[in-house]
C-alpha cells in the first residue's frame, strides 16, 4: 500500500466530526460512506480484511463528492480526500474504468475531437432534445432516454460557437492567459463572454491560449492518473514560461485541479522536475472574482441592478481556493443580498457523480433548494458553472422556475452596464 495512503490513515482519530458535515452520509446515514468509514476500509485493506474487488467497495469509495468539507473540518487535518483518489487509483488498476469514462478520457485527451464531438453532438441535439426548451434555465429534457441520462434530465445545450473559437488574445503586452475550462468553452459560453466584456470595460488586455488541453479533473477524480498526467503535462509546458501575471482559471474545480492537484499528481508519480513545475505555475492561478477583486477599481464602477440576490459557495472555489468574502463583497455592491443557510453546503454535482448517482445528487441538492427559497431571492448566484447547472435542475424538478441563476461574472457584467 501506497506510504501517503498509510500516512493520512494514521491521522485520524476516529473522533466522527466529519459525519456532521458529510453531504453523502447526511443522506445515507451508513459508516462506509463518510471519511471516517473510508479509513476504516483502508485500515482493513492494510490489514488483509478488505480487497478492492466486489462491487461494494466501488461503491463506498465513488459514492463521494470530493467535496471536502470533511477536509476543511478535520481537527487533525487528515488528507481523506487524497485517501479516495489514490484508492480510486488503486481501483482502476485492478478493474480498469467504466465504459463512459474510457470514453470521456479518450476524448478530452484530444482537443479536436472534443471539438468535432462538441459539433456532432449539436447537431444531433436537433433529433434529441424536445422543442420546449426550458427558457428560464436555457436546457432541455430528453426525447428518448440515454445510456447515463433519464429522459427527464434537463441539460444545457451546447453554445453555437466554443469560447476558444469566439475570442483571440486582446492588447497590448497582456498580463494575464484566460483558461475557461471545458464546460464553459463549450457550454456556458455566456459566462466567458461576461468576463471579457469585464475585462474590455477595464481596458484590461488577455491572452487566450487556444492551445490549451481540458484541466484533467473528470479523469483524475475518477481514479485514471496516467491519462490526467499526460494533460496535466501538457498544460504546465504550455502555461509555464508564459510571461504573465496571473492564469485566470474561469472554473473553480479547474484552478483547483491545476492549483492544488497538478503538483500532488506528479508527486504520486515520484516526479520532482514537475511537482516543482506545477507549484511555480500555481502560484499565477487565480479564479476571475478574485482577480477583478484584488487588481482592479470595479467595486467602485458597479452599479446597483435591483436585484435581490442569494449566493451558493463551490466547494472547489470556497474550500480550496479560499475564496470567500470576494464575491460577496462585489455582490453586495451589485444587489440587494441574502446569505442563505448553510452557502458553502454541497450542491451534489460532483463532476461524473451526478451521472452515476443522480438520485443521491439530487437528495442532496434539495436540501440546498429549500435554503435559498428560503432568502425569497429572486436569483441564485454563484461562481461555478456545474453548479449552475446542478441548482439549475433541481430548482426546476422543485417547481421554481422563477428563480433565476446567474454566474457572479455575469451579475458583475449587468452590474457595469447600468443595472
Amino acid at each position: 500500500m501506497d506510504e501517503r495512503l498509510k500516512k493520512e490513515w494514521e491521522s485520524c482519530v476516529k473522533c466522527g466530526l466529519c459525519r456532521s458535515v458529510c453531504p453523502v452520509f447526511r443522506e445515507l446515514r451508513q459508516e462506509p460512506f463518510v471519511a471516517r468509514g473510508h479509513i476504516s476500509l483502508l485500515s482493513d485493506f492494510i490489514k488483509g480484511n478488505f480487497d478492492f474487488d466486489s462491487e461494494k467497495s466501488k461503491d463506498y469509495l465513488y459514492k463521494c463528492l470530493l467535496c471536502t468539507t470533511c477536509v476543511e473540518a478535520c481537527p487533525n487535518d487528515s488528507g481523506t480526500d487524497i485517501i479516495v483518489e489514490l484508492a480510486r487509483r488503486r481501483i482502476v488498476e485492478l478493474h480498469g474504468l467504466a465504459l463512459y469514462k474510457k470514453v470521456m478520457a479518450k476524448i478530452l485527451l484530444n482537443r479536436n475531437l472534443m471539438d468535432l464531438s462538441a459539433l456532432s453532438a449539436n447537431v444531433l441535439s436537433l433529433f434529441l432534445f424536445n422543442k420546449n426548451v426550458n427558457t428560464s434555465r436555457q436546457s432541455a429534457s430528453l426525447r428518448i432516454k440515454l445510456p447515463f441520462f433519464d429522459k427527464d434530465r434537463l441539460i444545457p445545450p451546447l453554445a453555437p460557437k466554443t469560447f476558444y473559437n469566439k475570442y483571440k488574445s486582446y492588447g497590448e503586452n497582456p498580463r494575464i492567459s484566460i483558461f475557461p475550462g471545458c464546460l464553459i468553452n463549450y457550454t456556458y459560453v455566456k459566462i466567458g463572454d461576461a468576463f471579457i466584456n469585464i475585462l474590455h470595460k477595464l481596458n484590461i488586455g488577455y491572452i487566450v491560449e487556444k492551445k490549451a488541453s481540458c484541466c484533467g479533473a473528470p479523469i483524475y477524480f475518477s481514479g485514471n492518473f496516467d491519462d490526467a498526467r499526460i494533460l496535466a503535462k501538457r498544460n504546465i509546458d504550455l502555461f509555464y514560461d508564459q510571461s504573465i501575471d496571473y492564469l485566470v482559471v474561469l472554473e473553480p474545480t479547474c484552478a483547483s485541479m491545476m492549483k492544488f492537484d497538478y503538483s500532488k499528481l506528479f508527486m504520486y508519480f515520484d516526479d520532482e522536475e514537475y511537482v516543482q513545475k506545477a507549484l511555480k505555475l500555481a502560484e499565477k492561478i487565480i479564479d476571475p472574482v478574485k482577480y477583478l477583486y484584488d487588481n482592479t477599481n470595479i467595486e467602485e464602477k458597479l452599479k446597483d441592478t435591483g436585484l435581490t440576490v442569494t449566493y451558493h459557495d463551490p466547494c472547489h472555489l470556497k474550500r480550496t481556493q479560499k475564496v470567500k468574502n470576494e464575491p460577496r463583497d462585489l455582490i453586495k455592491r451589485a444587489a440587494h443580498f441574502t446569505e442563505m443557510k448553510e452557502a458553502d453546503r454541497c450542491c451534489g454535482n460532483g463532476g461524473t457523480f451526478s451521472i452515476d448517482y443522480r438520485d443521491l445528487s439530487l437528495k442532496i441538492a434539495s436540501r440546498k433548494i429549500d435554503n435559498i427559497l428560503n432568502t425569497k431571492a429572486q436569483v441564485l448566484v454563484t461562481g461555478c458553472s456545474a453548479c449552475i447547472m446542478q441548482l439549475s435542475e433541481a430548482l426546476h424538478i422543485a417547481g421554481h422556475d422563477e428563480v433565476k441563476t446567474l454566474h457572479t461574472l455575469e451579475l458583475i457584467n449587468q452590474s457595469l452596464k447600468g443595472g
